[in-house]
C-alpha cells in the first residue's frame, strides 16, 4: 500500500471520526458564537525542513507563520480542539511553493504547559516547478507537540501533505517545522 493510499485512508477516517464525535454528549457546534468563549490565539514564526516527492534535492528549507486558536466551529467538552492556520514557503533548486494550510487538531495536555495534538490538514498550494506554476488542492495529516507558558509559545510539527497534480505540477511532501511565538 502506498503512502498516498495510507494518508488518504487516515484522512477520511479522521473526518468520519470527527463527524461522529460531534454528536457525543458535551460537544459543541459553533462555540465561537457563545458569549464567554475564549479563542486564546497564538502567533508564531516557523522554520524547518521539507522533503518534496518532486524535488531535485532531498531536503529543502521551509519557513512561515503559524496562527492557532481554540476552534470556534467544533469544540470538545474540555476545549481540546485547536485550529492551526499556517502559511509556509519554500524556494529551492527550481521549486517554489507557498501553501495556505488549515489544520484542526485534537490536543491532549501533558502537564506543565506541554501538549500533543494531531488532526487532518487541508491546503491550497501555489507550486512552481521551473516550467509551470499551478494552484493545487492538498490534504494530509499533522501531529505536533507544543509548550505554552504565559506569553511564550513553542512547538514542533510533523506534517504529510498530498496534493493533486495538474499538468505535471504536484507538491506531495513531508515537513518538520519548529515554531516559536507569543500567546495573546
Amino acid at each position: 500500500m502506498s503512502v498516498r493510499a495510507i494518508a488518504t485512508t487516515l484522512f477520511i477516517g479522521s473526518l468520519a471520526l470527527s463527524a461522529t464525535a460531534s454528536h457525543a454528549d458535551g460537544w459543541r457546534l459553533l462555540p465561537g458564537l457563545e458569549s464567554g468563549f475564549k479563542f486564546e490565539p497564538t502567533l508564531a514564526i516557523s522554520a524547518g525542513v521539507l522533503n518534496a516527492a518532486s524535488g531535485k534535492d532531498d531536503t529543502m528549507a521551509v519557513y512561515g507563520l503559524d496562527f492557532n486558536m481554540n476552534c470556534g466551529l467544533l469544540q470538545s467538552p474540555d476545549n481540546r480542539i485547536r485550529t492551526h492556520v499556517q502559511i509556509n514557503h519554500v524556494d529551492h533548486a527550481g521549486i517554489k511553493a507557498t501553501s495556505f494550510e488549515l489544520s484542526p487538531r485534537y490536543t491532549i495536555p501533558l502537564g506543565n504547559g506541554f501538549s500533543f495534538g494531531a488532526g487532518p490538514a487541508l491546503a491550497m498550494v501555489k507550486a512552481e516547478n521551473g516550467n509551470r506554476d499551478k494552484n493545487l488542492f492538498g490534504y494530509g495529516l499533522v501531529a505536533g507537540a507544543n509548550f505554552r507558558k504565559g506569553m511564550y509559545y513553542s512547538g514542533i510539527d510533523l506534517r504529510y501533505l498530498n496534493t493533486n497534480e495538474r499538468e505535471q505540477v504536484g507538491f506531495e511532501n513531508w515537513a518538520l517545522l519548529a515554531k516559536v511565538g507569543i500567546n495573546f
